[in-house]
């Protein structure tokens, strides 16, 4: 999300019309947008001398009513040094000093909503079988639960009021009046929102809150410049409009999502990071560098003294539906905005006599050209991510790496926790691109072997297969509290069988894992695993024998993965878009375990890889799989010399 805001942004306000709250004497206080259904203060404060951001987080989200499924696109923002927090970053906060941090929507897929066709559709990960809906406005619903649906309302009005979009940034008539005439629709969606909650008319709304309350600071300032009359003209106009206007059949769900639809269409920026860099080299094969496995603690060599701190030269954009992309700043546009994040307060950029003609005569300023972005790959292309102090490298799957230089370790950080938690929403959620902003829950569940929050068609799919099975994930309904699922056939009266899933909670207190109708507390989830391996759980009548535990496996389809776009089981592969070498059945000689195989008259000893005649409902992933090792180059790959394939029931041998 933009972060210009919070440090500029004088008088602004977290949640509704409510002021925002000074720091405590002690303690940290994280301000919120939206304080839960029931209301309240629109601040969290704690008082423990240390926690972790992704702590913080939980116990926010709970308090608000974000289910477990939604944590994740949430983090913490500190304003006063411009940068997120990761999810391992430990608060020490002494007692006689305070802290004060944002909780924010960090992570955001445009069209979530479904209501934009020029756009794909973003949606939730489906269960296994099923088709996606055709309405894409219930596939976008199915991203966000009820609170926090709610939340990215009352930040999305947040950021409209104080300009994600900003009057000035526009140049032309026609782009003026179409922002003007834009703001107002927002301010009557903004009202009647507030008609809706509370059940009274528009016209009650508006006696009470203002209409400049609820466009953007930078249309209000244009507006204060006009006479007094111009502007009772224009409130009268205004108020009639409400006036007649009926809502009708309009229900609440309704007026916040055309909110945030029309938001994203007007503030293109909203839901994005731009992220200044100060050096910044695409290479076209990583240099000889040993891959990183996540703890490994392989990392680039230290910048030298030519990629210093200084002027950013270069922008990345970071957007949920567009991946990363970069651009070389323009030097007029550095000297402008100095070294802002997300690029400052239009105005404030303007120095000098231009400022003060500018405000003297009301009219924007000439914007600067929209940069042509430089794409470099989506979250799924990324294989892993090396950060050394403030210098960043991300690898791709093909081997290419974009090497950045960051203004300091914190923005490093704050950068490499973007890519990493869009990663997990996108291609794999059990895994982490760079153990140095590792969240500690997920690091648990890896060493553990715990599932996430995954809803029960997922849970019953993985359990499947065979009598016994069982597996452990974290509730989808509370956030300090485990599932034990096991999986039992039973012989239905029409001699089907049908399979009983039983759910065993264990209560995570004080640090210690409790499984519930057992006194005995564990200090892991694994060693609770261990202890109830080959046991039998009574459930009533019933009895459940745990014969194997189902792990998480990398790169797991469920609830937990955003879909952009047409569903992935739909995609048809195209095969004249693969390629690899064809080797002919004569060049291959199996003589023993290695074979040596002929190229160009020499003898070259290779690993052959047989594809069984029974597995040929697996052949074109067999052929995709060859495509893409023949194209990846790198050290602790094996390389694919090419694929044969002989033999009437057409079985294929892989050549490695």
């Amino acid at each position: 999300m933009p972060l210009r805001h919070w440090g500029t942004a004088r008088g602004s306000k977290p949640v509704g019309d409510g002021a925002q709250p000074m720091a405590a004497m002690g303690g940290l206080k994280v301000l919120l947008h939206w304080a839960g259904p029931g209301g309240g203060e629109p601040w969290v404060t704690f008082s423990e001398s240390l926690l972790t951001a992704e702590e913080v987080c939980i116990h926010i989200a709970h308090k608000v009513g974000i289910t477990p499924p939604c944590f994740n696109l949430f983090a913490l923002f500190d304003a006063q040094a411009q940068v997120w927090l990761p999810p391992n970053h430990i608060l020490e906060i002494p007692r006689d000093a305070s802290l004060m941090l944002y909780f924010r929507i960090r992570f955001y897929f445009r069209n979530w909503h479904g209501m934009n066709p020029q756009e794909p559709a973003v949606y939730r990960c489906g269960p296994p079988g099923t088709e996606a809906s055709s309405d894409q406005t219930a596939q976008g619903m199915q991203l966000l639960d009820p609170g926090s649906f709610e939340y990215l309302f009352e930040q999305g009005k947040h950021e409209f009021v104080n300009d994600v979009a900003s009057l000035w940034d526009l140049s032309s008539e026609e782009e003026i009046h179409h922002f003007k005439n834009e703001s107002l629709g927002m301010a009557f969606l903004h009202l009647c929102h507030l008609a809706l909650r509370h059940g009274i008319s528009l016209e009650e709304v508006a006696k009470k809150t203002s209409f400049k309350d609820c466009i953007p600071r930078s249309f209000r300032r244009h507006i204060q410049q006009h006479s007094a009359l111009t502007r009772l003209r224009l409130r009268n106009v205004f108020r009639r409009f409400l006036r007649d206007f009926q809502p009708g059949r309009l229900s609440q769900q309704m007026v916040m999502v055309k909110y945030l639809a029309t938001l994203e269409r007007l503030a293109p920026r909203f839901g994005t990071e731009r992220v200044p860099v100060c050096h910044l080299r695409l290479l076209a094969q990583a240099e000889g560098e040993p891959c990183y496995i996540r703890d490994s603690g392989v990392a680039p060599t230290d910048p030298g003294p030519e990629s210093g701190a200084g002027p950013p030269t270069h922008e990345v954009l970071v957007t949920g539906t567009g991946g990363i992309q970069w651009w070389p700043v323009q030097e007029e546009v550095n000297k402008e905005e100095g070294s802002s994040g997300s690029s400052g307060n239009p105005q404030a950029s303007l120095s000098g006599k231009k400022a003060k003609a500018h405000k003297a005569v009301g009219q924007p300023a000439d914007r600067p050209r929209e940069p042509l972005w430089a794409y470099f790959c989506d979250f799924r292309d990324i294989t892993h991510v090396v950060l050394k102090e403030r210098c960043v490298s991300i690898h791709r799957q093909d081997n290419k790496c974009l090497e950045l230089s960051l203004p300091s370790r914190a923005a490093a950080l704050s950068f490499v926790s973007l890519v990493d938690g869009y990663f997990r929403l996108t291609a794999d959620s059990n895994h982490y691109l760079c153990h140095e902003v590792a969240p500690p829950r997920l690091v648990m569940s890896i060493r553990d072997g715990i599932h996430g929050p995954l809803l029960e068609p997922f849970v019953q799919a993985k359990l499947r297969p065979e009598d016994g099975l069982y597996l452990i994930h974290w509730s989808t309904s509370h956030p300090y509290r485990l599932i034990l699922t096991v999986a039992q056939r039973s012989q239905a009266p029409d001699g089907m069988q049908s399979l009983r899933l039983r759910k065993f909670p264990i209560e995570q207190q004080d640090g210690a894992f409790v499984l519930e109708g057992w006194g005995r507390s564990f200090p892991s989830v694994r060693e609770l695993g261990a202890a109830l391996q080959g046991c039998l759980l009574r459930a009533g009548d019933d009895c459940f024998s745990l014969r194997r535990c189902c792990l998480p496996q990398p790169g797991e389809t469920s609830n937990l993965i955003i879909m952009r776009g047409a569903r992935a089981s739909t995609r048809t592969l195209n095969l004249s878009q693969l390629s690899f070498h064809r080797v002919d059945q004569k060049e291959i000689t199996q003589v023993g375990p290695l074979v040596p195989g002929r190229e160009h008259g020499q003898e070259l000893r290779v690993v052959l890889k047989v594809l069984d005649p029974s597995h040929h409902d697996i052949a074109l992933a067999f052929y995709e799989t060859a495509s893409l090792m023949s194209q990846v180059s790198h050290a602790h790959l094996a390389f694919v010399h090419g694929v044969c394939v002989r033999g009437p029931e057409s079985s294929s041998e892989l050549l490695v």
